[in-house]
């Protein structure tokens, strides 16, 4: 039997208190932070944080294993300004993303539309779908270098089987979950199939959708770097591989802070067109 502590409760409650009332009013009822400028003093103190930690590290180590952020930023210089190398591999890179997404963002979210409407299509293609999605897809490329080669046919079969399956089963999840009420009051009006999933189903799943959109992109992303790296490619990959194998440490952080900034990007940009496309969507959540 744990005996209370005698002021716990009492010391937690003034915190919880004061961090809701208090003079900063830091956080709101619902655990947010109460304004903008809060959220981003949060921000830019964590990344302080980070730096200096990353510095005292960096001066324990050798340089040709770890260096100090200052002589990244030094690096990041060279890259993009003095030989501006960074931008033909980003370039190249974000070629073979564009290309396989939008050959595996149709052929996923009809697939997953199918599977969700029709329950045969799901008995059918399933077991595939959920043996390929977990398929870690590095234990492919053995396979798709013997079939393609090293060339860019390699980066885009690596690109649509990384994207393909998020498409899929959140597309599925999505139609699923549509309220049959809904279904039910278009149907009393006559709506066709067709007329039901372009009326209904789509605009109903669309937030799912974009889930999967995400994740795929997030795969579609690291498979495109995986096949760069994995193969010694041309792209951001091939210079990490580059920069590594010659110990030019600063310079190999740089294609790897260029690979997170453009995931943040595009992953910002889709949360943006999500709530133009899905108003109701960011409705919903404000007034959760």
């Amino acid at each position: 039997m744990t005996l209370p502590v005698r002021g716990l409760g009492t010391r937690r409650q003034r915190l919880q208190g004061y961090l809701l009332t208090g003079p900063t009013r830091i956080f709101t009822r619902h655990g947010r932070l109460r304004s903008p400028a809060a959220t981003w003093a949060l921000r830019v103190a964590t990344f302080v944080a980070i730096m200096l930690f990353w510095t005292l590290v960096a001066r324990g180590m050798s340089r040709a294993l770890l260096v100090p952020p200052i002589d990244v930023v030094g690096a990041i210089l060279d890259l993009t300004v003095r030989q501006p190398v960074i931008w033909g591999a980003i370039y190249q890179s974000l070629g073979t993303l564009l290309i396989g997404l939008i050959l595996s963002l149709p052929f996923g979210i009809a697939v997953g539309l199918l599977m969700g409407r029709y329950r045969g299509v799901e008995q059918v293609l399933d077991p595939y779908v959920t043996f390929l999605y977990v398929l870690p897809n590095i234990a492919l490329i053995p396979v798709f270098v013997l079939w393609f080669g090293y060339q860019l046919e390699l980066r885009l079969v690596l690109v649509f089987f990384s994207a393909i399956f998020p498409l899929i089963i959140n597309t599925m999840s999505g139609v699923k979950s549509v309220d049959s009420e809904l279904i039910d009051s278009a149907r009393s009006f006559t709506a066709n199939e067709r007329q039901l999933v372009r009326t209904v189903v789509l605009p109903a799943a669309l937030p799912f959708i974009f889930a999967g959109v995400r994740l795929g992109f997030s795969g579609a992303w690291v498979g495109v770097i995986t096949a760069e790296i994995t193969t010694l490619v041309s792209g951001i990959g091939g210079l990490i591989v580059d920069y590594a194998s010659s110990f030019q440490t600063a310079r190999m952080f740089v294609p790897i802070l260029f690979i997170m900034l453009v995931g943040i990007v595009i992953t910002v940009g889709m949360g943006r067109l999500e709530r133009r496309l899905a108003p109701w969507r960011r409705m919903a959540t404000d007034a959760e």
